[in-house]
């Protein structure tokens, strides 16, 4: 727990509010109408890249406020001669029971952007997500879906700890950077509240998956090829090391300890020596599969291999 942004608000703090070194977050309000369109029409240019900004929808969104919608006002505590409003987050999709999950959209404003502001907000913001109601939400898990190209609201989300999870294809009908509104690719993040407060820009973790595919050593089979170990490499998204490029046994198996996902290492070993490879590139080698080369494998059959393959280091 940090003293910057404790995990908990105080329990004599009105439900969803919360006041930091800078700003201070609280639900949104008729008094915010004029600061908002200020601040929109002000921020309008920049937002309209990945969003659609409306200087005058407050009202609406004040009218949608309820469980599974929620806004949350950044305010800053010194205004500096400006309309004082740091940002917004809206946290919605919010489902209950034994999901506790919600996503997050947020935009900050002009002329506070960039300047630590609204990311002091944002943390406030997911101590109030994450706290036990009726103070907070009571969330487990939010997510946040950013435009690949949007890579300053990404470096946020990921200095606060955020995990990048995923990648979601024609996932909002947004703008983009081409000036058209389209289906847009998002990227997706993640935060639970296991992990929160978290460590700034934290890796994943990925679990290291592998299979081991007996080539037949012809030259059918490789990166490019129709093999059964290119096709399982492609459908898993992770390396293919095949001895059809490495020489080197040695080098073969430390590509792949070296690599932070796994991958399918496609070679002709002996047993003895192929469980000693596995070992020291870090598997238990009873729990890798093994399976035979083939070529031209059928579509359902190579998914049906990939499944087995990712349930094995589940």
């Amino acid at each position: 727990m940090s003293a910057e942004h404790p995990s908990e608000p105080a329990a004599d703090d009105p439900p969803f509010t919360a006041t930091g070194e800078r700003v201070e977050v609280r639900p949104p309000s008729t008094a915010d109408i004029g600061a908002y369109t200020a601040a929109v029409t002000l921020s309008q240019r920049r937002l309209s890249d990945f969003a659609m900004p409306d200087p005058h929808n407050l009202p609406v969104v004040l009218d949608n406020q309820s469980a599974t919608y929620r806004t949350f006002m950044v305010h800053a505590l010194d205004p500096e001669g400006s309309h004082g409003l740091v940002g917004r987050i809206n946290v919605a999709n919010v489902v209950g029971g034994s999901f506790r999950s919600a996503s997050v959209g947020y935009d900050s404003y002009d002329p506070y952007a960039g300047r630590g502001l609204f990311s002091e907000g944002l943390r406030l913001t997911l101590d109030l997500v994450f706290a036990d109601p009726p103070q907070g939400m009571g969330l487990h898990r939010v997510e946040a879906n950013i435009q690949p190209a949007n890579h300053r609201s990404a470096g946020l989300v990921r200095s606060l700890g955020f995990v990048h999870e995923g990648f979601s294809r024609d996932f909002l009908h947004l703008p983009g950077i081409d000036g058209r509104r389209d289906w847009r690719d998002h990227e997706r993040f993640t935060m639970l509240s296991s992990d929160w407060p978290a460590v700034p820009y934290r890796p994943l973790g990925h679990r290291r998956i592998a299979c081991v595919v007996i080539g037949s050593g012809g030259a059918d089979h490789g990166y490019g090829g129709t093999s059964l170990a290119a096709a399982l490499a492609a459908e898993l998204g992770i390396p293919l090391f095949s001895s059809t490029v490495v020489d080197s046994t040695a080098a073969l198996f430390e590509l792949l300890r070296c690599s932070p996902v796994g991958g399918v290492l496609e070679c002709r070993l002996p047993a003895p020596e192929l469980r000693m490879g596995l070992a020291r590139a870090g598997y238990e080698p009873s729990g890798v599969p093994v399976l035979d080369h083939a070529v031209d494998v059928a579509r359902p059959e190579v998914v049906r291999h990939a499944l087995a393959v990712r349930a094995a280091h589940a």
